[in-house]
């Protein structure tokens, strides 16, 4: 073959590919721009071998956070729960509380590799009683929608963690799941569990999720999810890899979905709505917990008994929505950031868990290099507990009191989840800073801290672990309650 046929050749695959170059990239934004109906589709099995790839690479993403200590393996219950007033350790605990966590914790009591969905304290002891996590009942009882993706070869019922747990007033408990091995959208959905672990019922309908509560009549309300984006309010969705649009579920005793309330709706018929036009286009809302307005609602004209109160994480704001006329009637920002779990707690007084919005300037240690002329100055992070008075905006800061001695090193950070339980009555509020394997009960009248609460486990006994790996260990993505918490 001549030199210049060699050359031709060669041009004329160049040319070849640079024309497949061309017309993909005019094929895919032809239909980025006028979204046929099969586009999601082609974009969705793109994603999944994405999904696939970053869950083997990341392995421990199945597993669930922990935080190790220096803890002697002899002293987990004690360690578990710890009055601070002299005199309680033999007396218990005032109101009976439940502590939460994933898959493996607590087998000591409940015995089996799943160990316990959640366990009851009334006293400072063992446990009084106990949920065992039984994921084979789970797995049979729970049907994924069509639209759910899951990531091939990987069990979804062994990595399914209990996200937020609710309780009956008959001690059965509420269970929102998530998947924890890179499931797209992760939401496992919501079940009512009995007290032998057995579940009631369990739904995925609506993708329920995040933090919901228990009605009158044993009827359920709880956020959840609409995998649609309308491109006309959110221009930007459509380089989301999972769009996801809230809105609140109403589900009937028997978890069957009866109704549901679209934010987007409530939320462009408001004064608010032009937040959304600059705000995050993927999760616009971020809807993390939904509860009710009290009784006592004196000096928020306008707001009735019944209303909802919302943690729109993603606006940093608190929304209270009547729920019959589907209308947005306050929203209230301020320093709290990425709070979850906002609670009524009387008249124009709001409790909320405020993840990131607490910052404390601190002096970072000087090298043998580094020149002594001024202070190394940074900054560290933490999460507050805050009284918000929505009638004027004004702000308590309830815990931590000394903030520079208890940020990110010493256990007061969880940039994500939290719960907030109110006791019965009404005078101590329960923090769980999720992620720092801890939780706090607080007096509401001047933030002491009553009680401290560790999940802590020895690893000895946590099938994740190889078996002759030793320590004691904080478990993250946990929560504590009042058994029998004001709703």
């Amino acid at each position: 073959m001549s030199r210049a046929s060699s050359r031709a050749d060669r041009w004329a695959r160049w040319m070849f590919r640079l024309a497949v170059v061309v017309v993909a990239f005019g094929a895919g934004a032809y239909a980025e721009w006028t979204r046929p109906s099969f586009w999601e589709t082609i974009r969705r099995g793109v994603r999944t071998p994405r999904l696939i790839m970053l869950a083997w690479r990341d392995s421990s993403s199945r597993l669930g956070g922990w935080v190790p200590t220096d803890l002697p393996a002899d002293s987990l219950e004690a360690m578990r729960v710890r009055p601070k007033e002299e005199g309680r350790r033999e007396q218990g605990l005032r109101d009976p509380v439940v502590m939460v966590e994933g898959r493996g914790a607590f087998n000591e009591h409940c015995p089996g590799p799943r160990g316990c969905l959640a366990v009851e304290y009334a006293g400072t002891a063992a446990p009084s009683r106990t949920w065992p996590l039984r994921a084979g009942l789970l797995a049979e009882a729970a049907a994924l929608p069509s639209s759910q993706e899951k990531v091939p070869g990987v069990n979804s019922m062994d990595v399914m963690t209990a996200q937020y747990v609710m309780p009956y007033r008959n001690g059965d408990l509420l269970a929102s799941f998530w998947y924890a091995d890179w499931h797209a959208p992760a939401t496992a959905g919501v079940a009512r569990v009995g007290r032998d672990g057995r579940p009631l019922w369990f739904t995925t309908e609506g993708y329920s999720h995040h933090e919901g509560y228990v009605a009158s009549g044993d009827t359920v309300w709880i956020p959840g999810w609409t995998l649609d984006m309308p491109a006309e309010h959110f221009p930007r969705a459509g380089r989301c890899q999972l769009l996801t649009l809230d809105r609140i579920n109403v589900l009937d005793e028997n978890g069957v979905l009866i109704n549901s309330l679209p934010l987007l709706d409530a939320f462009l018929s408001s004064k608010w709505a032009s937040l959304l036009r600059h705000g995050n286009h993927c999760d616009p809302f971020h809807l993390n917990s939904v509860s009710m307005v009290g009784e006592d609602v004196s000096g928020l004209p306008g707001v009735a008994p019944g209303d909802l109160v919302l943690s729109l994480k993603a606006l940093n704001a608190i929304g209270i929505m009547d729920r019959e006329a589907r209308v947005v009637k306050r929203l209230v920002r301020g320093t709290f950031v990425g709070q979850h779990s906002v609670k009524h707690l009387r008249g124009s007084k709001f409790l909320v868990f405020d993840n990131v919005g607490g910052y404390a300037q601190f002096e970072r240690a000087r090298s043998a290099s580094q020149p002594p002329s001024g202070p190394q100055l940074g900054w560290r992070f933490y999460s507050r507990v805050l009284v918000v008075d929505l009638a004027n905006g004004e702000e308590t800061v309830l815990f931590p009191q000394d903030p520079p001695g208890n940020a990110r090193g010493k256990g007061a950070y969880s940039s994500i989840l939290g719960r907030l339980s109110i006791s019965p009555d009404r005078t101590r509020v329960l923090a769980s800073l999720s992620m720092t394997g801890r939780a706090v009960e607080l007096r509401i009248a001047d933030g002491e801290v009553l009680t401290e609460f560790n999940f802590v486990h020895d690893v000895s006994r946590l099938e994740r672990f190889p078996a002759d790996r030793t320590g004691v260990i904080r478990l993250t993505a946990n929560t504590a309650f009042y058994a029998h918490e004001a709703r």
